[in-house]
């Protein structure tokens, strides 16, 4: 039931940027619309009571039709997405919200159009929570998509710390090639102030490495043969050999 693609290259990784973007402010809308419609029932019901419902049906059926309004448009990704979790034999969140404010509106319309079926006692309906429900998951959902959009960003700003070249050694001979060209226990050269291309260990000479990407600590690490260095790290001073163990 889910739609795919294939990304290839940065104007796809714009297109689905922009796409999320678009996604998170209907979301966003849609939480407000189903918040209109439910807040101000919840407000009303518990500080100045709602009118009773026998004596203002065309009332409610009015309440009733604004919540249906909700459902269907704020809530409508619901209902789409548990039904075709059940024609796949599968429950999902889907298939509990729309379960949830589906019963909710459906009890709340048959005892707005036959009261007479239960006692004045039990005759409330719950328009008010159908509506507050889509809003609020609408809202969640909202706030989970900008909080995992700003942890691609952090992560996308740590892979652009990688150097887009490295000085490898091959058959004698020091050469720069791109990092999409470096393979697995390949050695390399880093000189004083380069970044580090690639995960690996020093083979030869020593240095002192600014690792604070990673740790946070401004001073420097010093580093010797059999130690680890690690990509986007700075080498501050010394120079040194070293083979790439992750690429």
């Amino acid at each position: 039931g889910y739609n795919a693609a294939v990304m290839q290259g940065k104007e796809d990784e714009a297109l689905k940027e922009a796409e999320e973007m678009r996604h998170y402010r209907r979301l966003l809308l849609k939480a407000a619309v189903a918040g209109v419609i439910g807040f101000p029932l919840l407000i009303s019901g518990v500080t100045v009571g709602m009118p009773p419902l026998a004596e203002n049906q065309l009332f409610w059926l009015l309440i009733g039709a604004a919540s249906l309004f909700a459902l269907v448009f704020s809530g409508g990704h619901f209902f789409t997405g548990a039904w075709k979790s059940f024609f796949a034999h599968n429950a999902n969140m889907d298939t509990l919200i729309a379960l949830g404010t589906g019963s909710a509106w459906l009890y709340s319309m048959i005892i707005t159009l036959f009261p007479q079926l239960v006692p004045a006692e039990a005759q409330h309906v719950y328009f008010e929570a159908a509506a507050i429900i889509i809003a609020l998951i609408n809202f969640g959902s909202a706030l989970e998509m900008r909080a995992r959009g700003k942890t691609s960003e952090a992560i996308k700003r740590l892979i652009g710390l990688q150097p887009k070249t490295a000085r490898v050694i091959r058959d004698g001979q020091e050469m720069d090639i791109p990092i999409e060209d470096v393979g697995l226990d390949e050695t390399l050269r880093v000189r004083p102030g380069e970044k580090i291309a690639v995960d690996g260990m020093i083979i030869d000479g020593h240095s002192s490495i600014d690792e604070s990407m990673l740790t946070g600590e401004p001073m420097p690490v010093i580093k010797q043969k059999g130690d680890e260095v690690a990509t986007g790290t700075i080498n501050v001073q010394g120079t040194f050999l070293f083979k790439a163990t992750r690429i």
